[in-house]
């Protein structure tokens, strides 16, 4: 019998989660993880703790690069998968490679998304994603009494706290866009922009950003519909684009993700999907639903890794926690929590 060999595509919260869990249940087989990004997976949720200097970088890390190996799992980073062949169960890698598997979970996470309308302005905007990300963060805020944040996904909140425990002023946009992949009602977006003022942020509801000029290192000037404002940085926060694009005629479903079962499986045997990445269908409510933060992606790498042994897990989100907006389900409510 040909050994077994488990590839995970993604080295955050899920993937790590999915491959350890893998190797703990399946001590035999071999489990490689293939990340594009260089180093040890951290804890992206403690990104603004970082950047408001309450943690260390060292505090970021889930485990040093060389645990890896101590655990059983072959890390290959700085590695990209542009490819995927189910009929040969291979991944093709970005310098020509094929690797074969067994079985695969693809936890690829995603990428921060900037609406269209504003993708002249994105040179002038910060966006946090990554360690690099925040310690760009960190180095601009020193010289930056404000910040001007556009969007209002769960990153965002959490860096608007970060922002004010540094003692920035914050001014926030909100619009239609700001809960991608919710699409917000006028009563969720209300009750965003009331939750954020009791903070003392300056909100905008229902503007549209007309021009964004930089006047010096240290100050730009954002002209919206019926309001200036002059902000050291501004942070684009419209939520992740599923990077799936790698999946493009491979004959998985992709829509906003990739779209699996509640078992997380992907439509083919020995596929499965999780994290960002991923649109969960539920049968509760008959539809699809994307899970957002960084305890949703470790259970539902683990559960990823369970089913993939043969497991029969479904993955557990309560219907009552699902948000239903114009069609669009997420199973968080960070906005409500600030």
């Amino acid at each position: 019998m040909a050994e077994e060999h488990f590839v995970v595509v993604g080295n955050g919260p899920a993937g790590l989660e999915a491959a350890t869990t893998l190797k703990d249940k399946a001590p035999a087989a071999n489990v490689t993880v293939i990340s594009r990004n260089r180093g040890s997976c951290y804890r992206p949720h403690l990104l603004p703790d970082f950047i408001a200097g309450k943690i260390p970088e060292a505090a970021l890390y889930v485990c040093p690069t060389d645990a890896y190996q101590g655990k059983g799992v072959k890390l290959r980073t700085g590695q990209q998968v542009v490819g995927l062949d189910l009929k040969a169960h291979s991944v093709a890698l970005d310098h020509k490679e094929i690797v074969r598997y067994t079985g695969l979970v693809i936890a690829a996470g995603g990428t921060p998304r900037i609406p269209e309308p504003l993708w002249v302005f994105q040179d002038l905007m910060l966006t946090l994603k990554t360690l690099e990300d925040a310690k760009v963060w960190r180095e601009k805020l020193s010289r930056a009494d404000s910040v001007l944040i556009m969007g209002g996904d769960l990153t965002s909140f959490a860096l608007t706290r970060a922002l004010l425990s540094l003692k920035k002023k914050v001014y926030f946009m909100l619009d239609k866009e700001a809960f991608w992949p919710l699409r917000c009602d006028r009563v969720m977006l209300e009750e965003a922009g009331h939750r954020l003022s009791r903070q003392g942020i300056e909100v905008f509801l229902d503007r549209r950003v007309k021009s964004i000029a930089r006047l010096s290192n240290v100050a730009c000037e954002v002209q919206l519909n019926g309001d200036k404002v002059k902000a050291g940085l501004i942070g684009a926060f419209f939520g992740l684009v599923p990077d799936v694009r790698f999946l493009v005629g491979s004959g998985l479903r992709i829509d906003r993700g990739i779209l699996v079962d509640e078992y997380l499986n992907a439509g083919t045997s020995g596929v499965f999907a999780t994290g960002d990445c991923a649109q969960i269908y539920h049968p509760g409510i008959r539809d699809y639903w994307v899970s957002i933060g960084y305890d949703n992606a470790v259970r539902l790498g683990r559960t990823a890794a369970l089913n993939l042994l043969g497991g029969k897990v479904q993955v557990e989100a309560a219907q009552e926690s699902i948000f239903d907006v114009q069609g669009i389900r997420v199973n968080t409510s960070w906005w409500m929590e600030f």
